[in-house]
């Protein structure tokens, strides 16, 4: 779809205007804002095509236009001007971090809670996953004769443990001599290689091995953990305050509702980001973009911190389509940097 570039500057105009204002914006307020030199009669000729194309459309008869999810599309890619966070906001984001304690899990909330204060909406972040759950080090505890815990360490320092039956009697000495060989032998191996490796393993070699597999596979099958924050700042929209022109109130109810049971339900976040590009950079996704028949009213900023090889996850800011595009996406790709050094040098 090519505009010309008056039709561009137009709606242009109609997206910041509305995004300014949430208020559908007229032909009057076109002209005004736009710097074009047009007449009234023009604007609403160049919007009527814009509408036919689908990128505006009216609430009601006597209204101005607001955008649709095509026209924030033709927007973002093309019109969009790009801007950076401030030097101060920088400064006091990282004094933010530097005030923390130095975890992990204390950094993805703090980010969490960044994105939304500074957004006014929600502040997603999955924890750092490794792209291959690799086995780094493994103990074997005797508890019973025949009985022992096992003890995984993944390479990327989570820890995970089973109770494990012994095909036969092993003292501790046995089991940590055992265990020093299999760490050998098994580190840096995925599931399936430990798995491999077990089929060739005697007795209780091939019984810590097999099981240390199954300990790997359950950890790569297992859900990212997410935080968010900023969902009493997203209800404070406009477009969540009342119900819009011939909406019922239970309808939005259901788009608030569609929006907490996003939150928290960490498959639904695995979903939308298992649909983004495999690439290292800030991701817009608006309305049905990757579900179409779920999440049409809101827009999902995301980007990807942390070394992308070996382990990485996803922050953002997820509102209302009627989103500051420009802001949140220098605010994400500048926390996305950010998140990235925090985690390399953890």
């Amino acid at each position: 779809m090519e505009l010309s570039a008056r039709q561009e500057r137009i709606l242009k105009t109609v997206v910041e205007q509305y995004i300014s204002t949430a208020h559908p914006v007229g032909s009057h307020a076109i002209v005004a804002a736009s710097g074009l030199n047009i007449s009234s009669a023009t604007v609403r000729h160049e919007v009527t095509v814009l509408e036919n194309l689908g990128l505006v459309r009216q609430l009601h008869t006597s209204g101005g236009r607001v955008p649709t999810n095509a026209g924030y599309r033709y927007y973002v890619e093309r019109l969009m001007e790009h801007g950076q966070v401030t030097s101060s906001d920088a400064v006091t984001i990282r004094h933010q971090f530097h005030q923390a304690h130095s975890e992990l899990q204390e950094w993805l909330k703090l980010a969490a809670t960044i994105l939304a204060y500074r957004m006014h909406n929600v502040g997603l972040v999955t924890a750092p996953k490794a792209t291959e759950i690799r086995l780094r080090h493994l103990e074997v505890i005797a508890i019973q004769s025949a009985v022992a815990l096992l003890i995984v360490v993944l390479q990327d320092g989570t820890v995970v443990q089973e109770m494990l039956a012994l095909p036969e009697p092993c003292s501790q000495e046995e089991l940590s001599a055992l265990a020093d060989r299999l760490t050998q032998e098994l580190k840096g191996m995925t599931a399936g290689q430990v798995e491999a490796k077990a089929k060739t393993l005697p007795g209780t070699g091939a019984a810590v091995a097999m099981m240390a597999a199954h300990l790997l596979r359950r950890c790569q099958e297992q859900h990212t953990p997410v935080y968010h924050a900023g969902l009493a700042d997203l209800i404070r929209q406009p477009e969540f305050l009342g119900p819009r022109h011939g909406e019922s109130l239970a309808m939005l109810n259901e788009r608030l509702r569609q929006m907490v049971d996003f939150l928290h339900q960490g498959y639904a976040v695995q979903r939308l980001i298992a649909g983004l590009p495999p690439i290292a950079d800030v991701h817009v996704v608006i309305g049905g973009d990757t579900e179409p028949d779920a999440l049409q009213d809101y827009s999902f900023v995301l980007g990807r911190y942390g070394d992308g090889e070996e382990s990485s996850g996803y922050l953002g800011i997820v509102g209302p389509t009627r989103m500051e595009y420009p802001r949140a996406v220098a605010l994400v790709r500048y926390m996305s940097n950010l998140m990235t050094d925090l985690v390399q040098a953890y």
